[in-house]
């Protein structure tokens, strides 16, 4: 078995030091993780939302280091076709029954028994992952991580003044389950601690990822007098301030994102409406596929993230880490990676705060220089796929003893 693991090995093109770590060291290479996907999801809507790459990237490293990881999706055998996409020893476990998704999420650990059974770790990306913790239940030794990327009761809490109970209901459960709960902010970690008196040693911080090398600066005529945000179309981005903060300025806006549901959309004209009343101009890229992302974003100098509250920001890091000198509001998780005058500007939340350092900026070629160099630098340091999975790696080997 030692011999044909090392063998295993050698096909991931690793140095002899790296493969005698593995072989002698690894505390995870008889270990099997099961991972569930966000509930209703797929690897095809990963695709279609042209986040695929991104999504299975930490997945295909971790794979050096387990036996094994099944991958649990909420879509038929199509799922199939993605398997190229995966190392040999992750195996997809799509839904062989004919029923509908939301039927699924509560049937699949006990459609799926034995490959449950199999399991060293459960880790799942979603708080309210009814299979997971499901998953739990049925085999209780089993250690349960939970890697949320914001913090749902928080939020609401920021935007309505009050979580709804069903929402504290689920994230205390969730809670209660789970062996290590993995948040993305020091801001999330400090709330879940005091809201549901989580011992420290169950949660841990480990921030969003970056590819680092794929977003990169490169050379190139960038625009003048134009700024640019990318991500979601919705009030919480306080994208209305942002182009209030423009008029008189000769300054363009393009945002690369598209709306998600009906609402967004609304926003979406109301933004257009504004910007043309104000006489400002403002293009819309529509929603784009994170590979494209790269290449768009190093067209431009300057990338504004102008939310009312955050909780860690990709989108801000994947400007940072391809060389744009950045500018953010003074919220929590926003001011987690920017610190003021150094990686970047934060501004208020209000048009004026956002005018004055977007002037400031744009008119200061050096300033622009200097911050997009240590942004850069703090993203490859600190938020790099590598560092980040390291982390995660540990944490795993950890709870395995």
């Amino acid at each position: 078995m030692r011999f044909i693991w090392k063998l295993y090995l050698v096909s991931w093109k690793l140095d002899p030091l790296e493969i005698n770590y593995y072989i002698t060291m690894n505390k995870l290479n008889d270990k099997t993780l099961g991972f569930f996907l966000t509930e209703k999801m797929s690897l095809k809507n990963w695709e279609r939302a042209g986040i695929l790459s991104r999504e299975i990237a930490p997945y295909n490293i971790l794979a050096k280091y387990f036996k094994k990881i099944y991958l649990f999706t909420y879509d038929g055998q199509e799922e199939l076709a993605y398997q190229k996409y995966l190392a040999p020893n992750i195996e997809i476990v799509y839904k062989r029954w004919r029923m509908r998704a939301r039927d699924y999420r509560w049937l699949l650990t006990f459609l799926n028994w034995r490959k449950i059974r199999s399991c060293d770790l459960f880790k799942t990306n979603q708080l309210k992952s009814r299979a997971a913790l499901i998953a739990k239940m049925i085999k209780p030794k089993a250690k349960l991580i939970l890697r949320t990327g914001w913090t749902q009761s928080l939020f609401q809490e920021k935007k309505n003044g009050r979580a709804e109970k069903k929402i504290i209901w689920w994230e205390r459960i969730a809670y209660i389950l789970s062996d290590m709960a993995l948040v993305t902010s020091t801001g999330d970690r400090e709330y879940l601690l005091k809201k549901y008196k989580i011992k420290p040693e169950k949660i841990q911080v480990i921030a969003n990822y970056i590819d680092t090398d794929k977003f990169a600066p490169t050379g190139g005529e960038k625009y003048g007098r134009r700024i640019v945000y990318s991500g979601k179309i919705e009030e919480q981005k306080n994208l209305i301030n942002l182009v209030r903060a423009l008029p008189e300025t000769n300054i363009a806006l393009d945002i690369i994102g598209g709306a998600m549901d009906e609402k967004s959309e609304q926003l979406k004209n109301e933004l257009a409406k504004l910007a043309q009343e104000l006489g400002v101009e403002l293009t819309f890229t529509g929603r784009r596929p994170n590979d494209e992302l790269p290449a768009l974003l190093n067209k431009y100098k300057i990338y504004v993230l102008p939310s009312l509250y955050e909780g860690m920001p990709k989108s801000l890091l994947e400007a940072m880490s391809t060389g744009l000198a950045c500018i953010g509001t003074n919220v929590e998780g926003t001011r987690e990676i920017i610190t003021d005058g150094i990686t970047g500007l934060l501004a208020t939340t209000d048009s004026q705060s956002l005018k004055t350092n977007i002037l400031k900026l744009i008119n200061d070629s050096w300033l622009q220089d200097k911050l997009r160099q240590k942004a850069r630098q703090l993203v490859i340091d600190n938020f790099s796929l590598k560092t980040q999975i390291n982390k995660e790696i540990a944490i795993y080997e950890n709870l395995v003893g």
